[in-house]
């Protein structure tokens, strides 16, 4: 999935390097002024025909890759040692009987012609019965996602601000005691597992001082306010799994751009501090750090199996976890598809992102 990102990626690399980015309107007035104000506009026309057909075959790149995906989810399943038939009607039912429970999931034959089955039903809306679940799959994946959705949306809007603010404070004091003790604290939870992290806070938060739950799922289809309670230790725990690495990255670019020629002329030239930070370090120091956001967007918005897991939330990534143990196929390759899709359509929103604040960014390969 990160290859999508890969080519705009390292066109915002390359452009990041040279020139900074300067106030947008600045930048077009000069161009409108100039002797080639009519050069200037085909400039732009030619860039933004680059721009679509770059995202179209972002767009066209997507149903392929689900299609791999879900082949091959397909075929590794059907490898996993397991009876579904013999799991759902216990060790005592016969070889018929078992025989006719696959029949009636659509288990028998070979794996080519029902995965083609299951493709021409995925696409036509029939996602058929989870027997697991004794439920249509199309409605269990869509409310596991919107629950998933919504723990990884509110992890991922608490995690950016505290990531730039982080990595602004230890950029600016670079080398010092403060710095030091940042990195070292983010690299040690982050090197710690996520459900090692979620047993010690459920310690605290939930035996200790009885602030939540100890199996905070209970609440998970409640109102707003319930859930919002419900998906706070699961969102600090997803928080400080990813903080460290979206620190670091801002802590770079910031680091680089306070030490560029624009950012010290911007200061002789006696601008405000914060216009300093707004218009010309941070809007220079975040592109980088925009594609690893989308991979984290897509990776959060699609549900986190150890940590819904693990504080029993209802969220896509225990939905299949359960599809797997009991080799439900369908409900496991229709939750894997839409999982693909989720993130897939993160890195293309990186992407646009991407093209939309850094006017520098290259099309060298954008033809080939």
């Amino acid at each position: 999935m990160a290859a999508l990102t890969s080519e705009v990626s390292r066109s915002a690399e390359r452009a990041h390097s040279q020139t900074p980015m300067t106030d947008m309107t600045a930048l077009n007035s000069r161009t409108d002024a100039s002797p080639g104000g009519g050069r200037g506009f085909s400039a732009m026309s030619e860039r933004q025909g680059r721009v679509a057909k770059l995202l179209g075959r972002r767009l066209a790149q997507i149903p392929l890759v689900l299609l791999v995906v879900s082949a091959l989810t397909f075929w590794l399943i059907q490898v996993v040692p397991g009876d579904p038939g013999r799991d759902a009607l216990g060790q005592y039912a016969t070889a018929t009987q078992v025989h006719a429970w696959d029949v009636t999931n659509g288990l028998t034959g070979s794996t080519l012609s029902r995965y083609l089955l299951w493709l021409g039903h995925f696409f036509t809306g029939k996602w058929g019965t989870s027997f697991v679940y004794s439920e249509p799959n199309r409605g269990l994946v869509l409310g596991h996602l919107l629950n998933s959705a919504l723990l990884g949306l509110v992890a991922f809007v608490v995690m950016v601000p505290i990531g730039i603010a982080l990595g602004a404070l230890q950029a600016y004091r670079e080398g010092r005691r403060s710095d030091r003790s940042i990195t070292i604290s983010l690299m040690t939870v982050s090197a710690v597992p996520p459900f090692v992290i979620g047993i010690i806070l459920l310690l605290i938060f939930a035996v200790a001082i009885h602030w939540v739950q100890v199996s905070p799922g209970a609440d998970a289809t409640g109102s707003i306010l319930q859930r919002l309670h419900t998906i706070i230790i699961p969102a600090v725990v997803l928080v400080l799994y990813y903080l460290a690495v979206i620190t670091r990255m801002v802590r770079t670019g910031i680091g680089g751009a306070i030490t560029a020629q624009y950012h010290r002329t911007a200061v002789l030239k006696g601008l405000e501090p914060g216009d300093i930070v707004r218009r010309h370090v941070l809007r220079n120091a975040i592109v980088p750090t925009l594609p690893l956001l989308g991979l984290y967007l897509g990776t959060l918005l699609g549900g986190d199996a150890v940590v819904e897991t693990l504080f029993n939330y209802p969220g896509l990534g225990a939905l299949l976890v359960t599809a797997a143990e009991h080799k439900d196929v369908l409900l496991l390759n229709d939750g894997v598809v839409i999982t693909g899709a989720v993130a897939l359509l993160a890195l293309l929103l990186a992407d646009i992102g991407l093209l939309a604040s850094d006017p520098r960014i290259r099309f060298d390969n954008a033809s080939s």
